[in-house]
């Protein structure tokens, strides 16, 4: 199957507009599910605009910070290991890989303020 380079423009464009919209719902869903774990940076698209769109997203789980820049256009992602806010090592990932570790980190968040919470209500119905 040939693909032609008109078939192949157009896919990339759809996919630029998909990607805008994963990524300002990604960032919505993380500021109301973690907050205080989330910073968001959004620009305008223009001067006179109303709409805005995610232009940097900084997600705290743990030992590392999660950073997303995204240009319109191209979507960078690094992970940092933070030690009392002294920034140890950089690394950039694939999207998907970005996504996996987030997840992972995330997980092992709640799973630790779960037991803290148990924790304390136990300690307090004693």
């Amino acid at each position: 199957m040939d693909i032609s380079f008109d078939d192949s423009a157009a896919w990339i464009r759809r996919s630029q507009t998909d990607m805008k919209a994963f990524l300002e719902a990604l960032a919505e869903r993380l500021e109301q599910g973690m907050p205080g774990f989330v910073e968001v940076d959004r620009k305008k698209d223009g001067l006179f605009s109303h709409h805005q769109h995610l232009e940097h997203l900084v997600v705290h789980a743990g030992e590392f910070d999660y950073h997303l820049n995204f240009n319109g256009t191209h979507v960078e992602t690094l992970r940092a290991r933070v030690v009392r806010n002294v920034v140890l090592k950089r690394e950039i990932l694939p999207l998907a890989d970005w996504l996996k570790s987030l997840l992972q980190d995330t997980a092992a968040i709640s799973t630790e303020m779960q037991a803290a919470s148990q924790t304390l209500h136990d300690f307090l119905l004693q």
